[in-house]
């Protein structure tokens, strides 16, 4: 009786942990809006804030949202005085650290949108890591000034 009890309190005791570890968020992300644009743009800029809260570099392959014909990792890049975005194939995020996607640096570029947004409105992305997890996300359209108060997400 002892063994088979103390079979079961082992086989508890490591549900238990995997559970609690697949509780913990690897990726954060925070501060998700979309930048309101001017009517009929092809065009428009998403930011946030991505943590990593593993122990391993979280690498982000794509982003696709079906609000959009396309979504592309772009980074500013200032150079002789001209400012060009240059196309990222994906975003890697270093363990313990964080990537901010903000205006004039690191960001999304959602092309091709399927019909007019403005501030209010929400769009919805999928971000995949390299290991194929998706990670739905929630961003509000907002013009730059209202950018200061964003909504929080974690995953």
């Amino acid at each position: 009786m002892t063994k088979r009890f103390l079979s079961l309190f082992l086989l508890f005791s490591a549900l238990l942990v995997t559970s609690i570890s697949q509780a913990v968020p690897v990726l954060v992300i925070q501060q998700a809006w979309v930048q309101e644009g001017p009517p009929n743009t092809r065009v428009l800029a998403g930011y946030m804030k991505l943590q990593n809260m593993s122990e391993e570099p979280i690498l982000i392959t794509a982003a696709e949202s079906e609000q959009f014909a396309k979504v592309e990792f772009h980074r500013s890049v200032h150079s002789d005085g001209i400012t060009l975005m240059v196309k990222q194939q994906t975003l890697t995020i270093d363990p313990g650290n964080s990537l901010i996607l903000k205006p004039g640096s690191f960001h999304l570029m959602l092309m091709g949108p399927k019909y007019s947004l403005k501030a209010g409105d929400w769009v919805e992305v999928s971000l995949t890591l390299a290991d194929k997890t998706v990670i739905p996300l929630s961003m509000q359209v907002q013009k730059p000034e209202q950018a200061v108060d964003h909504s929080h997400h974690q995953h």
